[in-house]
């Protein structure tokens, strides 16, 4: 695996990063987005409800507090990384083409997803096992021949979080597709017309399929439903950056649309969560299939909350970074670099984790827990990241010296002088 492999930022390559500091917030973005889903995962053990079509590998103490955090977070995280992997998709085509960025881009997340679904998916779904197995829901003999009672396994196999990569890819293959007719519509014109359409379209896909943000559906293939409205969030970015490649516009109305974008989340938060809490059923007939009992207009109401809590949580974080971050600190500094690898790493460090606190530690606080394990499934990538980058460090000057050549390595590493520039470089 190339090093640049486990860099998120490096995702997108020099040519689409500001020439100035004013897009340096999206660098502070992400990496305080990264730990935010690391977040959410930890939240889930003590969840109450639990989240329809999602299999864990443990349940600890409920806890209303991390109920209402975890869907806090679910409802904006994907869409703050998906509006700015739209935003600098486009920047790097406009730039560089958009059979040249899709080649570049394929091959940077392309080859971390296939190397990730090979030998972490395997790693995800033993470390999944361990937890069932310690909670007594599975036999050793389960575990070892992967024969579960009928059902136990219904939402256990499929991606898991690699999902993301999968359909990153898929959208970059579908705006390469349109990159001449996108070209073609005013950007102005394209960017009135569009937002609305592509958030009516967002409200509609939930109001058939909520479980798309209000449950987790998890498959080896992209989910129809799960990709249009995901791919609403990755349009966005491509509409804004269209018609404003600074993010002028939005550092404008950020301070504005702040409180009343907060206010959504919170209204958004408290009635996803009482739907949930209403009466299941296994016999209603829904297009969904979603196990809750609720009238068509409290669906409706829950979808159009959502995608506007969601759009405008996003667009205000977006904005707000862009128009006040001006220099990145060391912490802020190092998760940004390690995004990628928190990302892909965290999953099944934070299971193993969940497993152990839930048994190891059965009277402690579960916001103690959801706080330790947050940390120790941030860090312990981060430090893995950087440990492995030092290695392929000395490796590439070890070998550019014995070549006895100036040129630069395969492999390239920033020695510390070149830190600060070369991590400035934006998530794709």
């Amino acid at each position: 695996m190339h090093a640049t492999h486990l860099r998120l930022n490096q995702a997108d390559s020099a040519e689409s990063a500001p020439q100035n500091n004013n897009l340096l917030g999206l660098d502070a973005v992400r990496a305080w987005a990264a730990v935010g889903v690391v977040m959410l995962h930890a939240c889930v053990p003590y969840s109450d409800p639990d989240v329809p079509g999602l299999t864990w590998a443990t349940t600890d103490t409920p806890h209303m507090g991390l109920t209402a955090l975890m869907w806090a977070i679910e409802i904006v995280i994907m869409p703050i990384f998906l509006v700015m992997a739209g935003f600098l998709a486009f920047r790097s085509m406009s730039s560089r083409g958009p059979l040249a960025t899709l080649k570049s881009r394929t091959r940077r997340l392309g080859w971390p997803f296939f190397l990730a679904v090979i030998f972490l998916i395997p790693v995800d779904l033993y470390a999944w096992l361990l937890g069932w197995l310690a909670d007594g829901v599975i036999t050793p003999r389960q575990m070892r021949a992967l024969k579960f009672a009928e059902g136990q396994d219904e939402h256990l196999w499929g991606l898991s979080h690699l999902w993301f990569l999968q359909y990153l890819i898929l959208y970059i293959a579908v705006l390469a597709g349109a990159w001449k007719w996108l070209q073609r519509i005013d950007p102005a014109r394209a960017f009135r017309v569009g937002m609305p359409l592509t958030m009516l379209a967002a409200v509609l896909v939930l109001c058939i399929h909520p479980e798309v943000v209000w449950g987790f559906q998890h498959a080896f293939l992209p989910v129809p439903s799960k990709w249009l409205y995901s791919g609403c969030a990755f349009a966005m970015g491509v509409l804004i950056a269209h018609a404003d490649s600074n993010l002028v516009w939005l550092r404008q109305i950020a301070g504005r649309t702040c409180g009343p974008s907060v206010m959504l989340c919170v209204a958004t938060t408290v009635l996803g969560i009482w739907v949930l809490r209403q009466t299941s059923s296994s016999d209603v007939n829904q297009a969904s299939a979603f196990p809750v009992v609720v009238s068509p207009i409290t669906w409706t109401s829950l979808a159009l909350l959502t995608v506007a809590s969601a759009t405008g949580v996003s667009l205000t974080l977006i904005g707000m970074a862009c128009r006040l971050v001006k220099k990145i600190d060391p912490i802020t500094q190092r998760l940004a670099t390690a995004s990628f690898a928190i990302y892909l790493l965290h999953h099944p460090i934070l299971v193993l984790f969940h497993v152990a606190a839930k048994h190891g530690l059965p009277t402690v606080s579960p916001v103690f827990k959801m706080a330790l394990g947050t940390t120790v499934a941030v860090w312990i990538p981060v430090g893995m990241h950087f440990v492995f980058r030092g290695v392929m460090a000395r490796r590439a000057s070890k070998n550019t010296s014995q070549s006895g050549q100036e040129t630069p390595s395969i492999l390239p590493m920033p020695m510390a002088s070149e830190t600060l520039p070369s991590e400035r470089r934006l998530a794709g």
